[in-house]
């Protein structure tokens, strides 16, 4: 039997994850299988590039006015001339004024007459945190049928050509000259305001949560599709319009929190509808709306009990049933696990979580005895992924023995012996991070390409490890940050994070808040103070991400405690006036 040649002709899925495709119609095998959308569709092409690319692509997407060419007779030429919109509407003059203008305004529509899957007429006071109603505007007061699909595949393509302008055919007996909109609609279910707040997603939102370009293209080529797929449900566009609007709000450029109130309240009332563990793709989407609604939650602030952190591990019991229930083979969950990974490692540094480490789901795709590399999704290598965990466990006993000095004593022998062998643990693994600080892994992650940035990866790994090693002192052994170690170890940090620059756009620069804040907390000397402090409101300035105002916050009030308390100030932990302000602070 001859040898099948690759095909060019696979569905829009196959092409994506680069495997060989049965061709099958309607649906192919691996959709069959998967459950996915199967379409056979093509991107459009201009000259070999993307339409966005492209330059007839450049032209439109500057607002181009676009007429019909006055050379030649006959109607049926289409020639077009090309020039910068002047404060006016793109317009097409024909030729010949012979068809009426009910010919074009039954074949193209007004964007603003089409609204938002995601805009339900509901009163946003029962929306979790609002305690005040909103009428919907007509132009958004939309409820989404789920079942109809129709336009999905045709509105996906339209989003990757960026503004296309649809294909014409000359009008007669026009009246004069008909006014369009500029690049007419991408995604034409959608309103202005939700067309809006995608385009900021895409465009802003991601470069300002993204370590590397990589990270950006998994949100991009991954989350988007998903959501765009409403044939099971609007909860995932709506979380990440949810997210767009908290980032808008931040910048001062969105002011209509009651909207906000109902994309929360769309996402999390689908989301409880779906049927888990039956459809690969309904799973996938049901993950990834989790982790956007934990994003939602640190984007708005990062410190409420309750909010963010139930996302988490919502999106944790999700990912594990899905292992249950289907191959881990589709490049869809293992960018998803991989976010949640990410999310999921920070969130053990500050500590407060509810769940024992004992209960804590251990969800891995990695393979065994892999070589350690630099993640670009997490900014510290995989070998530290482990020492994480470890310092949470001890953090765990060190509570443990303090409630039973409080109930025996501190002379209790056996507690002695507790207390020595916790000891012993907590400075092995001081020495452990020390060692590998003297030789820290220099591979990046191998799906990433190196690029100018790179570099900063690797001071942003050391200052992870400070920022960990800082943390066994702190939380683990109660050391007062006097102590020289201490603050030999927060001025390793910062020079660290001095060498690392940060851009607008998907940079390691993203992730300093984190570390930051851990050496900000055991910062004793004015000139420290300062720089964190710097450093702080210049990340709030560039990237209007609200769970920095709450780093700022927490940190003016821990040093003016200290400051206040004098001689036992060095001794206050920041993990104690957390708990005590009953703050579970995510600075993802």
């Amino acid at each position: 039997m001859a040898k099948q040649l690759r095909s060019r002709g696979g569905c829009r899925e196959c092409r994506r994850m680069h495997r060989k495709c049965t061709e099958e119609r309607p649906s192919c095998e691996y959709c069959v299988k998967t459950g996915k959308s199967c379409s056979y569709d093509k991107p459009l092409k201009w000259g070999g590039r993307s339409f966005r690319k492209s330059c007839f692509g450049q032209v439109l997407s500057t607002g181009a006015v676009v007429e019909q060419s006055e050379q030649g007779a006959s109607t049926d030429a289409f020639s077009f001339v090309y020039g910068p919109n002047q404060s006016e509407a793109p317009t097409i003059n024909p030729q010949s004024p012979d068809t009426a203008a009910s010919l074009v305004e039954d074949s193209i529509s007004p964007i603003g007459s089409l609204s938002s899957p995601g805009a339900l007429t509901i009163d946003a006071s029962l929306a979790e945190g609002t305690s005040y109603a909103h009428e919907v505007p007509e132009s958004r007061a939309f409820t989404p049928d789920i079942g109809d699909t129709s336009s999905v595949a045709d509105s996906v393509e339209l989003a990757s050509s960026n503004d296309l302008v649809p294909a014409t055919r000359p009008f007669h007996n026009v009246l004069g000259s008909i006014e369009l909109i500029p690049n007419p609609a991408w995604l034409p279910w959608l309103s202005n305001v939700d067309r809006s707040l995608l385009d900021h997603f895409t465009v802003t939102v991601t470069n300002y949560l993204s370590l590397h370009q990589t990270m950006q293209n998994d949100f991009c080529t991954v989350l988007l599709p998903m959501a765009l797929d409403t044939s099971h449900g609007t909860h995932l566009l709506s979380a990440i319009l949810g997210l767009s609007a908290i980032h808008q709000i931040s910048l001062g450029s969105y002011a209509d929190e009651a909207y906000l109130a109902q994309l929360r309240f769309t996402s999390l009332q689908q989301l409880r509808l779906q049927n888990i563990g039956h459809n690969a793709s309904v799973d996938e989407q049901s993950i990834a709306t989790a982790l956007m609604l934990c994003l939602c939650d640190i984007l708005a602030g990062g410190e409420k009990p309750r909010s963010w952190r139930l996302h988490l591990q919502g999106a944790a019991s999700m990912i594990s049933n899905y292992f249950s229930a289907h191959e881990p083979d589709s490049g869809n969950i293992l960018v998803l696990w991989r976010l949640w990974k990410s999310l999921q490692s920070l969130s053990l540094l500050l500590g407060n979580s509810s769940l024992e480490a004992a209960a804590r789901p251990a969800l891995t795709l990695a393979p065994p005895n892999e070589s350690h590399y630099i993640d670009v999704y997490d900014g510290f290598s995989t070998k530290l992924l482990p020492v994480v965990d470890e310092v949470d466990t001890l953090y765990e006993e060190s509570q443990a023995l303090q409630k039973l000095e409080l109930a025996l004593g501190d002379t209790d022998s056996a507690i002695k012996v507790l207390r020595n062998g916790h000891t012993t643990r907590s400075e092995a693994l001081i020495s452990k991070i020390n060692a590998m600080l003297d030789d820290p892994v220099i591979e990046l992650d191998p799906t990433s390409e190196y690029s100018d940035t790179s570099s900063d990866f690797f001071c942003l790994n050391e200052a992870y490890h400070i920022a960990v090693l800082l943390q066994v002192y702190q939380r683990v052994m109660n050391v007062p940050i006097t102590d020289i170690a201490v603050q030999s170890a927060v001025k390793r940090g910062i020079n660290c994070l001095k060498q690392i620059t940060l851009h607008d756009f998907a940079s390691p620069g993203v992730a300093t808040l984190q570390p930051l804040f851990i050496i900000g907390c055991a910062a004793h000397e004015q000139e420290d103070r300062l720089f964190v402090m710097d450093w702080v409101e210049t990340m709030r300035r560039r990237y209007a991400l609200r769970n920095t105002d709450s780093a700022r916050d927490f940190l003016l009030e821990l040093w003016q405690e200290r400051d206040t308390l004098g001689a036992s100030g060095p001794r206050r932990q920041f993990h104690q006036l957390l708990a005590e302000k009953e703050w579970d602070l995510s600075l993802w």
